[in-house]
């Protein structure tokens, strides 16, 4: 998932996860590879299937709309789970309570399909939350493109620039409270103590941590080095080699830099590219002072994506996909 620290969001294409073996139309298994050369687009890349026997290009955009009304793309973790008609398509809206551990509470994220039987396109964008739903703050389009003659999926991601203020980072600020020994507490979706005119998690005023703003940020140190077990590097940064939590996200490779001049941090996510050279957003932490609070943000990195993680979102919902029309068939 696109979305800086919020890759702990649930994907929103993987229709839940298959242990038995899925078959394509005819019978053949199905795979994709990615970062080829795009057919549509000169100089892109995009994630690519093999040839799909048995059905036409119409019929397979149509099978995936039959599919995502079906409510097929559940993933059985949601606690509410709901499909409309919405602006010329389907809105699949899911809400899942958040585990104690990290953090509790639960999120609703949206996901907009609309299908182009006559040009075999469809389009995907998904919301984090319901805030950024109502704002109109699209975290990611995916692209789906079918083509005839022979049938492929040609398969891609738009990530958008787009600011995150949601439960994840609150999480993440929540640890470093309690880290704190502070009552203080943090909130979501707030206008901005920086800049009103942008939300961010904020919390309350820290009235009672020996840590101050002017030590904040070697507090931040410590807490990487000595209980997140990251590791600091000669040039003053810091680097966090993160493992997978509840099976919601994978092993992910971050890098601290600390301004003290600024009383700021930037975490750089590289995702699961431990060579750090994709970089997928930037968690901001701001100390501020008069009074004592911490105010948190995530900026993605936009770009097209069609690695390795996109190969996997299509390749479920496509194997899904061809079962449904294999089953209703």
């Amino acid at each position: 998932s696109p979305c800086g620290s919020t890759h702990l969001a649930v994907s929103l294409y993987t229709p839940g996860v298959r242990s038995e073996p899925t078959l394509g139309a005819m019978g053949g298994s199905l795979s994709f590879t990615s970062n080829v050369d795009s057919p549509s687009q000169a100089g892109a890349k995009s994630v690519m299937s093999d040839t799909i026997d048995g059905l036409s290009a119409e019929q397979l955009v149509t099978g995936i709309e039959k599919y995502v009304r079906a409510g097929k793309t559940a993933q059985g973790l949601e606690a509410e789970f709901e499909v409309i008609d919405k602006d010329g398509g389907v809105l699949v809206s899911q809400r899942f309570d958040i585990p104690g551990l990290l953090g509790g509470g639960s999120n609703t994220c949206y996901t907009w399909y609309r299908f182009d039987t006559e040009n075999t396109m469809a389009e995907i964008q998904f919301y984090l939350n319901q805030t950024c739903f109502e704002r109109g703050e699209k975290c990611t389009t995916g692209w789906i493109k079918v083509y005839s003659s022979p049938v492929k999926v040609e398969f891609w991601v738009d990530v958008h620039d787009v600011r995150n203020h949601g439960l994840v980072l609150k999480a993440m600020m929540d640890k470093l409270l309690s880290e704190m020994g502070t009552s203080a507490s943090s909130s979501v979706h707030q206008p901005g103590i920086s800049d009103a005119s942008k939300l961010s998690v904020v919390s309350s005023p820290i009235e009672d941590s020996s840590v101050t703003p002017d030590s904040f940020l070697d507090f931040f140190r410590g807490f990487l080095v000595d209980t997140m077990g990251a590791t600091e590097l000669p040039d003053g940064s810091i680097m966090e080699e993160r493992s997978a939590v509840l099976g919601l996200s994978s092993r992910s490779f971050v890098r601290h830099v600390l301004v003290g001049s600024e009383r700021h941090t930037q975490c750089y996510e590289f995702g699961d590219d431990e060579s750090l050279q994709d970089l997928l957003g930037i968690n901001h932490c701001q100390v501020h002072g008069e009074p004592f609070r911490l105010e948190m943000w995530n900026v993605s990195n936009p770009g097209r994506r069609a690695g390795d993680g996109e190969r996997a979102m299509i390749e479920a919902l496509m194997q899904g996909v061809l079962k449904y029309i294999q089953a209703e068939s």
